[in-house]
């Protein structure tokens, strides 16, 4: 209670009015609360001159007794983790084939960080059997530095050669059988996806990206022309005629008489 005094004598005694700014420091709440719970009776406010809402001390003092009335709200009740394998499960379940999704999903999986070294930054994922299988269990973290030296020692693994055991001679015919062999099949290599597009050396994500578009369309028609891969994938032609020079100049791509023919299957 404010108290005036004048003289000796007590002239008048009234409550103490808040401001709003002062009533929601004390409260914790926000004004638009208040001016709500004034709205729905909640509160009594009072308007001086100049229409300005003022709170009386008692207001406030009932309200810090009331608890839920300034409660804060109650916290999320989903746990961290159980929100984190419900979107793992949503990416890997629907959008398996969208690898930017699957990289970005991998990433947070596992917490920004190098599964090898445990750096933070110029981050990639890697595919632990070498494939294009966008497995969770086949997907890992690393930064540049380890997805660099990951790729070199693969390139370095010996290949795996069978022992031949030596056949015994085959007796000889009593007369000489001519055999026409067939004439033989080009070999055609089959690759893994990421592994096209490290050869083709995109000069950055926006690039790579455009390249894995054009080299599934590539895939899906085998055989084509400049315009018929842009047009497919909604593309300029420069774009893909830079995509065609570097698969060419890899050996992925054959060219003849304006035309391109594919000679490298993705790997599953």
């Amino acid at each position: 209670m404010l108290v005036i005094v004048r003289k000796g004598e007590v002239v008048e005694q009234k409550e103490k009015l808040y401001k709003m700014k002062e009533a929601c420091k004390i409260l914790g709440v926000h004004p638009n609360t208040i001016r709500l719970w004034d709205k729905q009776g909640k509160i009594k406010v009072v308007r001086p001159q100049g229409g300005q809402r003022r709170i009386p001390e008692s207001e406030i003092n009932r309200l810090l007794r009331v608890p839920s009335a300034v409660a804060p709200p109650p916290p999320s009740t989903i746990p961290k983790d159980e929100a984190l394998s419900s979107f793992l499960n949503y990416v890997f379940s629907y959008h398996r084939d969208d690898w930017e999704l699957v990289r970005k999903a991998v990433i947070i999986r596992d917490n920004y960080t190098c599964q090898e070294c445990g750096g933070k930054e110029l981050l990639e994922v890697h595919h632990k059997n070498g494939t294009s299988r966008n497995d969770p269990d086949n997907l890992v973290t690393l930064c540049q530095k380890c997805y660099n030296l990951v790729h070199k020692r693969v390139r370095k693994m010996p290949a795996f050669k069978p022992s031949i055991k030596p056949e015994a001679p085959a007796p000889k015919p009593e007369k000489p059988t001519i055999k026409i062999q067939p004439p033989p099949v080009p070999e055609v290599a089959e690759l893994p996806r990421h592994k096209i597009l490290d050869d083709l050396k995109p000069t950055g994500l926006a690039q790579r990206t455009l390249f894995g578009d054009l080299l599934s369309a590539a895939a899906v028609l085998k055989s084509f022309t400049l315009g018929d891969l842009a047009a497919r994938v909604h593309c300029p032609e420069a774009i893909a005629k830079t995509f065609c020079e570097r698969m060419t100049a890899c050996g992925y791509l054959v060219s003849k008489n304006g035309m391109f023919e594919i000679h490298v299957r993705l790997a599953r």
